[in-house]
């Protein structure tokens, strides 16, 4: 379980905290401004608002060739391809490089950016991989790191879409969905050298009729892994604060 202190835009005196793998929440925090993400119990729990979350676990505590056998055969081809073209596997050490990186991608998917306060403040908890083509960075991953429970979660991705519009745009595409797959092979690999036994793709949009979601659950399934369901819990401090931001824009709007 790891704990990360957020300090509150308006006033940094008082903190927020986001609490990773824990088992269950804590009764005695229901009155505090504090978000259980990835909990293994799964029922209700006094002063907190359940969220279910789905998500896909891969053992990585095997041998690469184990790993890959559970990829769907398209998977292992393109893994297998990626690994012929020269792509290179690396760590970020830079919260602003990552950043920068990210908010360029997210741009270009009409997304909503990241904060650079939140992302330093879980910065001492994760872990940064990239995998480049040259000098040139194709796609970032971004783990929320457990070494306790051996578990590292996906919390960000991003790729380097900007420029693939050209004549070579198809070709420039599928060598960063190359590079990607790849690049979550070689960390599934990095993880365990470190020490970790699971790897988590960090959510699965169970039972969705979204086209896009449904995409993304494919891709993550053509990796293999376990289904399972966890919660979130966010306390009822939090779910008061926000029930009144948005009762303030509320009325703010209609003035």
């Amino acid at each position: 379980m790891i704990t990360i202190p957020l300090a509150l835009r308006r006033t940094k005196a008082v903190q927020a905290a986001h609490i990773w793998f824990a088992a269950k929440p804590k009764p005695g925090d229901a009155l505090k401004l504090t978000y259980y993400y990835h909990c293994k119990f799964t029922g209700p729990v006094k002063g907190f608002e359940r969220h279910a979350k789905f998500t896909k676990l891969v053992d990585v505590a095997r041998p690469d060739e184990a790993i890959q056998k559970d990829f769907r055969k398209n998977t292992q081809y393109e893994v297998r391809r990626a690994q012929k073209e020269g792509l290179a596997f690396s760590l970020v050490d830079n919260p602003d490089v990552f950043l920068q990186f990210y908010n360029g991608f997210a741009a270009t998917k009409d997304m909503e950016t990241m904060d650079g306060k939140i992302l330093r403040a879980y910065w001492p908890f994760l872990a940064v991989t990239q995998m480049t083509n040259a000098a040139e960075v194709l796609v970032m991953h971004c783990y929320v790191m457990d070494k306790s429970a051996g578990r590292a979660t996906l919390w960000h991705s991003a790729s380097q879409f900007r420029g693939a519009d050209g004549e070579d745009a198809q070709q420039r595409r599928n060598l960063i969905g190359r590079a990607n797959r790849l690049l979550h092979f070689r960390d599934m690999i990095w993880l365990r050298e470190q020490g970790f036994k699971t790897y988590d793709f960090g959510g699965y949009a169970a039972d969705t009729t979204d086209p896009a979601l449904q995409h993304i659950n494919e891709f993550k399934d053509s990796f293999g892994g376990e289904l399972v369901e966890e919660s979130n819990y966010a306390s009822a401090a939090i779910t008061l604060l926000r029930r009144v931001k948005s009762a303030f824009k509320r009325n703010a709007g209609a003035e």
